[in-house]
C-alpha cells in the first residue's frame, strides 16, 4: 500500500489555524479575537507593549503594592540598587571596565533624540519612551496582570498595571503618562496615579489607589506567593511569578464565553497534556557571592501526567556523564522519558479533534505496514531516559561541528534495526515526492571508520550522522564526529567526571540527587568568541557617522574580561512538590558573551541548504505557492474582519476588503504569475482598493455569503489563467487549500463561480 501524503491527511498546523479562525466568529468570544479585531483596543495594546518592554526583560520589587490576586508578576530592583553583594561582584567589575552605562544612559537617549528630530511623527512616542525607559532601568519597577473580566454583552476588561518608584523623575514620568493616556479612549478604565512614592499606570481599575494600598491584600502577603518564595533566592534583583492555576482558569473562562463546549474542550486538553498539574512558577536572579545566581521552582505536585511525565524524578546516574569527554567546553546530561509523548499527543487530539486523531493513527499504521516499523513501540520506546550532549574540541573542534547527542538505549538492537528501516522508508517517500523528472538524489549511506559503522545522510555541507555502539546512540552533524565519539565510548577515566572545573562547579551547585546538569567552560570558549563580539559592539559606531559619539569600549579588554570569567552551569532536581533549578554564571549574559556569535549564522545556512537540496529544482515554485496562499489567507482575514463589523456578512468585493486598511497592493498580485507589481504610488486604502478591484490575480466570490455558511463554500481563489498544476482556494471557514486543476475547475463550475 502506498501512503498518500496530501489528499487525506490535513496538516495539524492547518487544523489549528481553522480552530483559531472559528473562535473568531463569536462576536463576544475569545479575548484574543476581540483584541485582534478591535482597532482601538489594538492601538492601546501596542502602547502598553511599549510601556511593558523594559520590565518584561528584567524583581520581588514593589510586590508589597501589587494586588494580591495578580497571576503574573515581574519585578526589577533597578541598577541604582543591585543589592549588598554588588560592589564585590563580577558584574560591577565588568561594568567598570566597559562603557555600557554610558551606552544606556547617554548614547541611546541621544540616538532617540536624533531620530525624533529627523522624524516628527516619531518624536512624540520616542519622547515618551525615553521618559519611561530611564526610571524603568534605574529604579524599582514592576508589572502585574490580574486577569480579565468578560461581562456578558460587553468588551473584555483586563486588570493589569505597571508600577514605578521613580524618585526625582516622578513628576516628569507622571506628566508623560498623563499625556499618553489622554490620547486613548478605551472601553475600560485607564488611569495614572501617584500614591506615596509610586507612579502607576493602572488598567481596568475604577479605584486604582485602593488596589495599590498594599498591606494584607498585596501580593507580598499572598500565601501562595510567600510559599513559592521559600524555594528561591530571598533578596533578588529580578523576579518572575506566574500563578498557573489562575492563568489557565482565565483561559478556560474566556473560551466558555465564546462557547461552553469550547471551555470544556480546553479543560480536557489541559488535563490530557498534564498542564492542569502546574500550579505556580517562580524565578529569581541576583548577585551570588561574586557571581550571578538564578533559582527557579515550578510547583507541580505528584502525581504528574501528560507531558509532565517527561520530567523524571529519578536522580541522574553518573554513568551517562562518563559518555562526555573530559575536554568538553559545553555539556549537559539528565533524564527525560520520551515514551509518553506520543500517547499524550494522541489523547489530546482525540479530545480536540477526533478526525485528526484518526488521521494520525492511520498515518502511523500506514508507516508500520510499509516500513515494518511501529514508530512508538519499535523506535521511540527503544530510547532510554538518560541523555547527554557535548561539544568537544578534541572530537570535532570548536563550535557546533562537534555537538553530539548521546542516549543510553533500552533496546539497542531493535532501535538500530528500526531506524535503518525508517531510513529506507523515508527515501521511498522522498523519491515519490520528487518524481522521475528530478535528477537530484538523496541517500542514507554507511561508512566504516576504524571498526565503527556510521549511518549518515549524504548531502553537502552537513551530514547528520548516527552510530549505535555498546548500547549507546551517538548523533552528530558529521560522520567523523559521530565515529570519534562512539569510539571513545563511555569511559569514566577520560570523562568530564575527571574535569576539575566541572567537579568544582558541581560541588558548588550541590544537590547530589540532581536529575539534570549543564556545564559551560567560559574561560576556554571566550577567546574564540571575543573577536566576533568586538565587531558586533562596534555597530554602535554608526552613531559617530551621524554626529553622535558612541562609547568605544562596550566590550572590556579580553584580559580584563577573562579575569572575571569562570565556568557556568546549572542543576535540576525533582521532588514531590515540583521541579527545582539552580544556575550560576559569572555575570548576567556571560554565557552569551563567551559564545561565538557567528555560530548560528555559520550553521543555519548549511542546515537549510542541506534540507532543501533534494527539492532544489522545485524551490522557487514552492516559495511562490507559499506567498500566494499567504496572500489569499490575508484576503480571508480581511473578509472576516469586515464580517465581524457587518453582522457576519462577507464584503461585496475585494475593494471593500482593501479599503479597511492594512493591505499592500502587492497582496493582490499572485507571485506564481509574471504579472507586474502595482505602481509604488498605490498606497492609501482607497487607492489599493481601486487597484485591487481592477487588477487582482485573486477572484473574490464571497458577496452575499456569511460566516455561517458551510465550511466547503468557496469565497475566493487564484485566477486560473496561466496556471496548470492547480490553484489555491479560500473557503468560508477561513482556511485555504491547494487543489489540483481538474478538481478545482469542477468545484468552481459546480458553484458557477469560475471567472
Amino acid at each position: 500500500m502506498r501512503m498518500t501524503w496530501g489528499a487525506n491527511i490535513t496538516p495539524l498546523p492547518q487544523i489549528l489555524e481553522r480552530i483559531i479562525r472559528l473562535l473568531r466568529l463569536y462576536p463576544q468570544g475569545m479575548m484574543v479575537a476581540i483584541l485582534t479585531e478591535n482597532n482601538m483596543i489594538s492601538k492601546i495594546a501596542a502602547v502598553l507593549a511599549i510601556l511593558f518592554a523594559p520590565v518584561m526583560v528584567f524583581g520581588q520589587a514593589l510586590a508589597d503594592h501589587v494586588p494580591g490576586d495578580a497571576m503574573v508578576y515581574v519585578g526589577w530592583r533597578g541598577v541604582a540598587d543591585l543589592g549588598p553583594g554588588y560592589p564585590a561582584s563580577n558584574l560591577k567589575a565588568v561594568l567598570d571596565d566597559s562603557d555600557i552605562r554610558q551606552f544606556i544612559d547617554e548614547f541611546l537617549p541621544a540616538v532617540i533624540d536624533r531620530i525624533g528630530h529627523e522624524n516628527q511623527d516619531a518624536a512624540g512616542p520616542l519622547k515618551i519612551l525615553a521618559t519611561i525607559a530611564k526610571p524603568s532601568w534605574q529604579r524599582p519597577t514592576a508589572f502585574f496582570f490580574a486577569g480579565i473580566d468578560l461581562p456578558q454583552g460587553g468588551p473584555p476588561v483586563p486588570h493589569l498595571g505597571v508600577l514605578w518608584q521613580p524618585g526625582a523623575d516622578a513628576d516628569a514620568l507622571m506628566q508623560q503618562l498623563q499625556q499618553l493616556t489622554a490620547q486613548a479612549q478605551p472601553p475600560f478604565p485607564l488611569k495614572v496615579v501617584h500614591v506615596g512614592d509610586l507612579i502607576a499606570l493602572m488598567v481596568g481599575y475604577d479605584n486604582p489607589e485602593a488596589a495599590l494600598a498594599g498591606g494584607s491584600k498585596s501580593l507580598a502577603e499572598n500565601a501562595a506567593f510567600k510559599a513559592a518564595l521559600g524555594h528561591v533566592m530571598k533578596d533578588p534583583v529580578v523576579a518572575l511569578y506566574i500563578d498557573y492555576d489562575k492563568f489557565l482558569g482565565t483561559l478556560t473562562s474566556a473560551a466558555k464565553v465564546a462557547d461552553p463546549n469550547a471551555g470544556d474542550m480546553i479543560g480536557k486538553v489541559f488535563k490530557d497534556l498534564g498542564v492542569d498539574g502546574l500550579k505556580r512558577l517562580i524565578l529569581t536572579s541576583g548577585v551570588d557571592g561574586k557571581d550571578w545566581g538564578t533559582m527557579a521552582f515550578i510547583e507541580a505536585p505528584e502525581p504528574r501526567s501528560g507531558l509532565l511525565t517527561l520530567v523524571a524524578s529519578k536522580p541522574m546516574d553518573d554513568a551517562i556523564l562518563s559518555a562526555i569527554p573530559m575536554s568538553s567546553t559545553m555539556a549537559g546530561a539528565g533524564r527525560a522519558d520520551v515514551s509518553q509523548v506520543l500517547p499524550t499527543i494522541r489523547k489530546t487530539l482525540e479530545d480536540l479533534h477526533p478526525q485528526i486523531a484518526e488521521q494520525v493513527n492511520q498515518m502511523l499504521k500506514s508507516i508500520a505496514q510499509q516500513s515494518d516499523v511501529d514508530i512508538e513501540k519499535d523506535l521511540i520506546n527503544s530510547l532510554g531516559d538518560e541523555w547527554a550532549y557535548f561539544t568537544d574540541p578534541g572530537t570535532g573542534g570548536y563550535g557546533l561541528a562537534s555537538l553530539t547527542l548521546v542516549n543510553r538505549l533500552k533496546d539497542p538492537a531493535k532501535f538500530e534495526q528500526s531506524l535503518s528501516k525508517i531510513e529506507d522508508f523515508a527515501l521511498q517517500q522522498i523519491e515519490q515526492q520528487m518524481g522521475p523528472a528530478d535528477k537530484l538524489q538523496i541517500r542514507f549511506q554507511t561508512v566504516k571508520l576504524d571498526g565503527v559503522t556510521v549511518h549518515y545522510l549524504a548531502v553537502p555541507l552537513i551530514s547528520p550522522s548516527w552510530v549505535v555502539k555498546d548500547g549507546m546512540l551517538y548523533v552528530s552533524p558529521y560522520p567523523q564526529v559521530a565515529a570519534a565519539a562512539a569510539r571513545r565510548g563511555a569511559s569514566a577515566d577520560t570523562s568530564i567526571l575527571k574535569n576539575e572545573s566541572f567537579v568544582a562547579l558541581r560541588q558548588r551547585l550541590g544537590h547530589n540527587e540532581a536529575t539534570g546538569i549543564t556545564f559551560d567552560d567560559l574561560p576556554r570558549t571566550a577567546p574564540q568568541a571575543y573577536g566576533g563580539w568586538l565587531m558586533i559592539s562596534r555597530l554602535a559606531g554608526f552613531g559617530d557617522l551621524f554626529g553622535i559619539k558612541s562609547p568605544p569600549i562596550l566590550m572590556p579588554e579580553l584580559g580584563k574580561l577573562m579575569a572575571h570569567l569562570s565556568p557556568a552551569g546549572s542543576v535540576k532536581w525533582v521532588d514531590a512538590d515540583g521541579i527545582h533549578m539552580q544556575a550560576i554564571e559569572p555575570f548576567p549574559a556571560s554565557t552569551v558573551v563567551a559564545s561565538d556569535p557567528a555560530i548560528s549564522a555559520i550553521y543555519a545556512e548549511p542546515v537549510m541548504v542541506a534540507t532543501l537540496l533534494p527539492a532544489l529544482n522545485k524551490a522557487r515554485e514552492q516559495a511562490n505557492q507559499v506567498k500566494s496562499i499567504n496572500n489569499l489567507a490575508q484576503i480571508g482575514r480581511g473578509a472576516f474582519r469586515y464580517a465581524n463589523a457587518h453582522e457576519g456578512k462577507f464584503p461585496p468585493d475585494l475593494a471593500a476588503i482593501a479599503r479597511q486598511g492594512g493591505f499592500a497592493a502587492s497582496t493582490f498580485v499572485n507571485p506564481r504569475t509574471s504579472h507586474p507589481m502595482p505602481p509604488p504610488n498605490v498606497r492609501s486604502p482607497e487607492e489599493v482598493g481601486a487597484w485591487a478591484g481592477e487588477h487582482s490575480d485573486y477572484v473574490y466570490v464571497g458577496a452575499g455569503k456569511t460566516v455561517n455558511d458551510p465550511a466547503d463554500v468557496i469565497i475566493g481563489y487564484e485566477r486560473p489563467d496561466g496556471l496548470t498544476d492547480g490553484i489555491n482556494i479560500l473557503f468560508a471557514d477561513g482556511h485555504c487549500e491547494r487543489t489540483g486543476m481538474p478538481k478545482a475547475i469542477q468545484m468552481l463550475q459546480r458553484g458557477q463561480q469560475i471567472q
